[in-house]
C-alpha cells in the first residue's frame, strides 16, 4: 500500500517522480492504470498528507522502487498473466492503453530499459521454452500494441477464408484465397482503406478484440467449398461497431473464374464500405485451372517459411509457370522463393544457383506486368545482396513503394536496404510501418526485433520476437532472434535452451548450429565449439553449407585468422548475409581487424561505427 505521513526523506532529484503523470510516464501506463495498481497490486506510491484542508496533498514516487516493484511483478509469471488480464478487461476503464510503441510516449533511458528487462528476461528465461513447447507463449505478453491507422481511412480485416470442406487436399485454396483478397483489396483505394491479413492467431479473435488491439472498422471472412470442378465461395462482410453483417454474397465459379470473382468480391466491399468505387468490377483474365491451383497452393507453401515449404513453394510456381507462362504472380512468386533459399537461416542452394534465378523470374515477371510491386522488390533485393548494386536496389525499392504504398513487405525488404548501409534509425521506421500496415503478422513483429537486434536494444528485440511467438509458437525465426539477444545479454544458459529447442527438431540445420557454436565459443566452452565446427565439416560433405556459418564459430573464439578466411570464401560466394556485417553485434570481435574493412570495402559497403547506437 502506499504510505502515508507528513516527513518523507530527502529525496534524489534523478530518482524522484512528482505526481501521477510523471509516474504513469515513467511506467509508460495511463494515470488511471497506475492509479488502480496503487490499490490492486500494491505499486509504491508515497503519499505527503496536506498542511491544510485547503490544499491537495502531494503524490510521489521513486524511480528506482517502481523499477524494484516491476521486477518482482515479472519474476512471478502469476502475477504478470493476471496484469496482462487486467489490462485486457473489455469493460476496463482502460481498454485504450497507449502501446509501447506509441511514438509520444516518453522513451525510458536505456540504463532503466536495460534494468526493467533484466528482471523481465530472467522470468522468461525460465519459462520461454517449456511454454513455446506447449504452445502457451502468449502468456508471457502484457498485450499487442495497438496501431491506429492514418486518419480518414477505415481499417479492414481479412480472416483466413475456411475450407468448408475440411479436405487438406483443397486446404490450400482457402489459404490461397485469402492471400489473393487482402493483395486485392489492398489495392483498390490505399488512401481510404488499410486492409490487414489476420494471421492464425488472430483468425477467431472476436470483433471487439480487433477493434481494440488493431482498431479494425470491417471485417471479412468467408468460406470454400469444392463442388466437383468448381468452387462455392461464401463471403460476409461484419461492421465491428454494431457487429451486424452489411453485405454478404455466394459465388460459385469454375476454378479458372476465380479471379473474377475476387474482382467482384473487391469492388463489391469497396462499394459498401467506401461508397467511391463502382460495384462492378472490370473483366479479369481468365487462367488456366492448374496453373491457378497450383499458384494458390504455392502461395500457400511461401507463407509458412520454412526450408521444406519454400522448395515445395517454388516447385509450385514453377508448376503455374508451365501451365500458363502469361500469368506475372507466378513468377514473382518464384523469384522470392529462390531469395530465401539462398539466404540465411534456410540457406538450402548456394548464393550462385539461387540468386540468377531469382533475378530472371523477377524481371520475367515485369516484362508481363511492370507495375508488379512484388517483381520490383524481389528484383531489389537480389541487387542488393547478389550483384552488389545499392544504388539500382534503392531504384527499385522506392518504385515498389510508389507503385503500391502500403506494401508490407516493401517496406519490410526497403528496411534490409537501409540496415546495410548502416541507417538503422531508417530500418527500424521502416519496418514499424510494415508492422502498422500488417499488424498482426509474426515474420513482422520478428523482423522488427532484428532491427532493434541490430541496433543494439537486445531486450526491445527480446519483446517483439516473443511478441512473433504469441501469434506463431513455431514461428523459428523469432527463436533464433531471441537466443542471439539472449546471448548478446549475456544470458547464455537461456540463448542455448533457445537454440537446443530448435535442434530438437532439426538436429542438422547449419544455421543453428553455427549459432549455437557461436554460443558455445562466446560463453568459453570451445571444447564444443570446436565440435561444432567438425559438425558442420561432416554436415558440408553431402550439402550446402554457407562458408559465413564456419566463419560465424570462429569469430565467437576470437580466432581471427580463420575467421577472416571462412569469410572471404563467403565473399567469393556472395554470401547474402555478408551486406548485413557493418551492424551485426556478432561480428563484433572482428571490428578493430584491418581486415573487417577490406572485407566490407570488396562487398561496396564502409564500416559502421557503433558508438551512435542504443547502448548494450
Amino acid at each position: 500500500m502506499a504510505a502515508e505521513g507528513t516527513h518523507h526523506p530527502t529525496p534524489d532529484n534523478s530518482d524522484l517522480l512528482e505526481g501521477w503523470k510523471a509516474i504513469a510516464d515513467h511506467l509508460r501506463k495511463t494515470e488511471r492504470t497506475v492509479q488502480r495498481w496503487e490499490k490492486t497490486k500494491a505499486l509504491p506510491v508515497r503519499r505527503l498528507k496536506a498542511a491544510t484542508a485547503d490544499e491537495q496533498g502531494r503524490v510521489f514516487a521513486y524511480k528506482s522502487e517502481l523499477d524494484a516493484w516491476w521486477q518482482e511483478i515479472l519474476s512471478r509469471p502469476e502475477d504478470a498473466i493476471d496484469l496482462r488480464t487486467d489490462l485486457e478487461t473489455p469493460s476496463s476503464p482502460d481498454a485504450s492503453i497507449p502501446s509501447h510503441e506509441n511514438e509520444t510516449a516518453p522513451q525510458p533511458k536505456p540504463r532503466r530499459r536495460r534494468f526493467l528487462w533484466i528482471a523481465a528476461t530472467v522470468g522468461l528465461a525460465l519459462l520461454v521454452i517449456a511454454m513455446v513447447k506447449r504452445g502457451d507463449i502468449s502468456n508471457l505478453i502484457k498485450h499487442l500494441s495497438p496501431v491506429s491507422p492514418p486518419p480518414g481511412r477505415v481499417t479492414l480485416a481479412v480472416r483466413p477464408f475456411k475450407d468448408l470442406d475440411a479436405d487438406p487436399s483443397w486446404e490450400f485454396v482457402a489459404a490461397g484465397l485469402s492471400e489473393e483478397m487482402v493483395t486485392r483489396l489492398g489495392q483498390l483505394h490505399p488512401q481510404q482503406m488499410l486492409v490487414v491479413r489476420l494471421t492464425p492467431g488472430y483468425a477467431d479473435a472476436p470483433p471487439e478484440k480487433l477493434a481494440k488491439d488493431i482498431h479494425a472498422d470491417y471485417v471479412l471472412e468467408g468460406g470454400v467449398r469444392k463442388l466437383a470442378d468448381r468452387v462455392a465461395i461464401t463471403v460476409q462482410l461484419i461492421q465491428v461497431s454494431s457487429q451486424s453483417v452489411v453485405w454478404g454474397q455466394h459465388f460459385d465459379r469454375e476454378v479458372k473464374d476465380l479471379l473474377r470473382a475476387q474482382e467482384e468480391v473487391a469492388a463489391a466491399i469497396a462499394g459498401e464500405v467506401l461508397n467511391s468505387l463502382p460495384h462492378v468490377a472490370a473483366p479479369a483474365r481468365e487462367l488456366n485451372r492448374e496453373a491457378y491451383l497450383a499458384y494458390l497452393e504455392g502461395r500457400y507453401f511461401w507463407n509458412k517459411r520454412t526450408t521444406q515449404s519454400l522448395t515445395r513453394a517454388r516447385e509450385l510456381f514453377q508448376k503455374s509457370i508451365d501451365k500458363d507462362p502469361s500469368y506475372a504472380p507466378s513468377y514473382a512468386g518464384l523469384s522470392y522463393c529462390y531469395e530465401l533459399l539462398g539466404s540465411a537461416p534456410y540457406t538450402a542452394l548456394p548464393p550462385n544457383e539461387a540468386f540468377p534465378q531469382a533475378e530472371a523470374a523477377a524481371k520475367e515477371a515485369l516484362e508481363l506486368d511492370n507495375t508488379s510491386a512484388e517483381a520490383h522488390v524481389a528484383l531489389g533485393y537480389s541487387e542488393m545482396v547478389y550483384d552488389r548494386n545499392f544504388s539500382q536496389a534503392r531504384q527499385e525499392f522506392s518504385l515498389a513503394l510508389q507503385l503500391h504504398p502500403d506494401y508490407a513487405t516493401g517496406h519490410q525488404f526497403y528496411a534490409y536496404y537501409l540496415t546495410a548501409i548502416g541507417d538503422m534509425k531508417g530500418a527500424i521506421t521502416e519496418r514499424k510501418r510494415a508492422l502498422e500496415l500488417d499488424p498482426v503478422n509474426p515474420l513482422l513483429f520478428s523482423a522488427l526485433g532484428e532491427a532493434y537486434f541490430q541496433n543494439r536494444e537486445f531486450d526491445r528485440a527480446i519483446e517483439h520476437n516473443i511478441r512473433a511467438l504469441e501469434l506463431d509458437h513455431s514461428y523459428a525465426i523469432a527463436l533464433v532472434n531471441i537466443g542471439r539477444a539472449y546471448e548478446m545479454k549475456g544470458m547464455h544458459a537461456e540463448a542455448r535452451g533457445v537454440f537446443q529447442r530448435i535442434l530438437a527438431v532439426a538436429p542438422d540445420d547449419p544455421a543453428v548450429l553455427a549459432l549455437m557454436g557461436h554460443e558455445y565459443a562466446s560463453s568459453g566452452d570451445k571444447a564444443r565449439a570446436l565440435q561444432t565446427i567438425s559438425h558442420l565439416r561432416q554436415i558440408s560433405a553431402h550439402g550446402y553449407v554457407p562458408s559465413i556459418y564456419m566463419a560465424l564459430v570462429y569469430t565467437g573464439l576470437h580466432d581471427l585468422n580463420p575467421a577472416f578466411e571462412w569469410l572471404d570464401r563467403a565473399a567469393d560466394e556472395r554470401s547474402e548475409y555478408l551486406v548485413y556485417l557493418p551492424s551485426e553485434p556478432l561480428a563484433d570481435p572482428l571490428r578493430g581487424d584491418p581486415r573487417f574493412e577490406q572485407l566490407l570495402n570488396r562487398i561496396g559497403l564502409k564500416p559502421l561505427s557503433v558508438s551512435h547506437l542504443a547502448s548494450k
